[in-house]
């Protein structure tokens, strides 16, 4: 099964020279915005270190606005598109899009909430918020956010929430059907991605679903990825992609409250239920 690169590989280091000035500008500590992580902590996103800030009537901003958010800031659509998926092909960006919603769209029940976790500019979101009574479109980035409002105008049943480090406080617990969250969580530190989790925990339905993908650090992708990475000293980017293996996944996952069912290829896939 081929999954898209969210925020994955090769246009990463777009935005990691950017990244690695806001560290320094910080006084050497990652993110820089008084908070704590980025995307999903940083999407991908990140455990309160920043607070809580407004988040769906608009940016937070200052110390509560966050580590994480400040790694996203593309200035337009196609810059978005090539870190979400690596491409700028319109064509190929919405038909994953409309792939993935498909897949997503077998565990969403009649008239369910849906939670994109990284949502970005709506990739996903455009196709499965027809399916669902409410998805929730979350991001670190407030500029993925904005974009992310434009290109999801026409739904009205999409609500926008920021994720600040590891805390979503918009969205009330235990009310999400389905989570979803595809190659984010592997943009914070491991330590803040399983706060995450623990705050999708929170969110979901006791009869909900979390649907989680992560780079498979056992696949010659990931690895000659992570190869790279390490010769180019990508450590010092806040923005890059952690590596996970399915051992781990499996380890982690239940740590934060889920029964897991993993199908390991080049990502690995996690079909969470809370416990």
């Amino acid at each position: 099964m081929r999954r898209a690169a969210v925020r994955g590989l090769g246009q990463i280091e777009r935005v990691a020279g950017a990244a690695r000035r806001r560290v320094q500008d910080a006084g050497g500590g990652r993110g820089g915005d008084g908070g704590g992580t980025g995307r999903a902590g940083g999407r991908a996103n990140g455990g309160a270190a920043g607070g809580r800030g407004g988040t769906e009537g608009g940016p937070a901003g200052g110390a509560a606005g966050g580590r994480y958010g400040r790694l996203w800031d593309p200035p337009a659509d196609s810059d978005a598109m090539a870190l979400i998926l690596n491409t700028t092909d319109t064509a190929e960006f919405e038909r994953t899009g409309r792939a993935d919603a498909d897949r997503l769209a077998g565990f969403l029940p009649a008239n369910g909430t849906a939670m994109d976790v990284g949502c970005g500019i709506g990739r996903v979101a455009r196709y499965l918020a027809p399916r669902c009574a409410t998805l929730w479109a979350v991001d670190a980035s407030p500029r993925m956010l904005e974009l992310a409002r434009d290109r999801l105008a026409g739904e009205a049943n999409v609500r926008f929430a920021r994720c600040i480090d590891t805390d979503i406080p918009d969205v009330p617990t235990a009310s999400v059907d389905l989570v979803y969250s595809l190659l984010v969580l592997q943009h914070l530190e491991r330590e803040d991605a399983f706060l995450l989790l623990e705050e999708l925990r929170r969110v979901v339905k006791p009869s909900g679903t979390v649907f989680l993908t992560f780079p498979n650090l056992l696949s010659d992708t990931y690895l000659s990825a992570f190869v790279d990475y390490a010769h180019r000293g990508e450590t010092a980017n806040p923005a890059r992609a952690r590596m996970y293996t399915p051992q781990e996944v499996e380890r982690v996952v239940p740590a934060a409250g889920f029964d897991v069912e993993l199908e390991a290829g080049v990502e690995i896939v996690a079909v969470c239920r809370p416990r």
